[in-house]
């Protein structure tokens, strides 16, 4: 083989390996819908290490055909996943989901995502708004904590990285996001919905209400809490998931049970 063919074949070869890289990427190999699955889209500004441990999840990939948007250049057919999963949620992506002056692609998709009604999970690891818990003044911080639990209210589920695959295919303490309902139809209606806070006759200077459910979780306490109550009074029975526990004292929230 002489000069020339040896080149032109070591560039044919290395085309091959660019073709098939691109088409991987690109997710060809397990495209939304493929094979009856329905999509996982992972969204994030940069790629990292938990990102691309989402995306390789053998037991995500068992139950969803996982893609990247940033490979796609944001450009998606959100009607194509069934979740998202947000990592990099920085205090700007926060502060424009909170209010919906979403001006980067990454956080208008993020925004139609949650419009849809598609389920919605962040990495505890992942917003960056906790890394400033103990530096923050308390009045700040507290502001832009009310922009994540708006969040949260609107079925965003918040979990630890370890916990993510548990929290997506379900039996997780933090229950997977319900589709909005309308208001005519009750039993449709999400968990934590209003239905199940009954005020107390009595109340003082604090509000209190009392919630009726078998299970108390991180979202009940928290539109409690946005609608500004303070004491939360619950069943003998009732179990309270740890995420219910950490936002109850986050926001200095009293939790009374019934006694026998």
């Amino acid at each position: 083989m002489d000069h020339n063919a040896m080149v032109e074949e070591i560039l044919r070869r290395v085309a091959e390996k660019l073709s098939a890289a691109e088409g991987c990427a690109s997710g060809d190999e397990a495209a939304p819908g493929a094979g009856g699955k329905p999509g996982l889209l992972v969204l994030t500004q940069d790629h990292g290490a938990g990102c691309h441990a989402a995306l390789e999840s053998a037991a995500l990939q068992a139950r969803y055909a996982t893609d990247c948007a940033l490979t796609h250049h944001y450009e998606v057919d959100l009607d194509a996943y069934e979740a998202v999963v947000l990592f990099n949620l920085s205090c700007d992506a926060m502060a424009a989901l909170a209010t919906g002056a979403c001006d980067t692609a990454y956080t208008r998709l993020a925004s139609k995502a949650i419009l849809s009604g598609k389920k919605v999970y962040v990495p505890t690891e992942e917003v960056e708004l906790y890394r400033y818990k103990e530096t923050a003044p308390a009045a700040y911080y507290s502001m832009m904590q009310q922009k994540l639990d708006l969040l949260v209210a609107s079925g965003v589920v918040i979990c630890a990285q370890a916990g993510l695959e548990q929290a997506i295919l379900g039996g997780g303490d933090t229950p997977a996001p319900q589709p909005a309902a309308a208001p005519a139809a009750p039993a449709a209606a999400p968990l934590g919905a209003r239905s199940t806070l009954a005020p107390m006759e009595h109340q003082g200077a604090e509000k209190e209400v009392r919630i009726n459910k078998r299970v108390l979780t991180e979202k009940d306490l928290i539109e409690a809490n946005m609608d500004g109550v303070t004491r939360v009074h619950i069943g003998e029975k009732t179990i309270v998931t740890a995420l219910a526990k950490d936002a109850a004292k986050d926001r200095g929230m009293t939790l009374i049970r019934d006694e026998d």
